[in-house]
């Protein structure tokens, strides 16, 4: 094995134990996010019409459906069994067809609490 499959093995490890400890620190304590509240939901449909309106539906207002697969957010939002602990791990690691943006712990919040505002009760 080369020099670079070896440091390729090791950062591509490195990177998803990382995912896998961001994932499960969320589920252990989802409140280190803080409490929602209004104005984490206003701020969360900035930064959705601001950082992922580029790919995302991130409202009710545009189209559902678009050609390229990308889920809208009223789509994500109405997902049976999707917790915010879940959206919030999502959004904390990178992923290949998403831009790193490298949200801060408000912004995650924020956006999930934006995205889960339009569930249908």
């Amino acid at each position: 094995m080369t020099r670079r499959k070896r440091v390729v093995i090791i950062w591509s490890a490195a990177i998803v134990l990382l995912a896998i400890g961001t994932i499960e620190q969320v589920r252990a304590d989802p409140t280190a996010f803080g409490p929602v509240t209004i104005m984490d939901i206003s701020e969360g449909d900035r930064l959705a019409h601001t950082l992922c309106i580029n790919c995302h539906v991130v409202d009710g207002r545009s189209p559902v459906v678009r050609t390229d697969r990308v889920p809208s957010f009223p789509w994500i939002a109405q997902q049976p069994g999707l917790t915010p602990e879940y959206v919030m791990g999502w959004l904390a690691t990178s992923h290949e067809r998403m831009k790193d943006y490298t949200l801060t712990r408000d912004e995650i919040r924020q956006l999930t609490a934006y995205i889960f505002s339009m569930r249908k009760q």
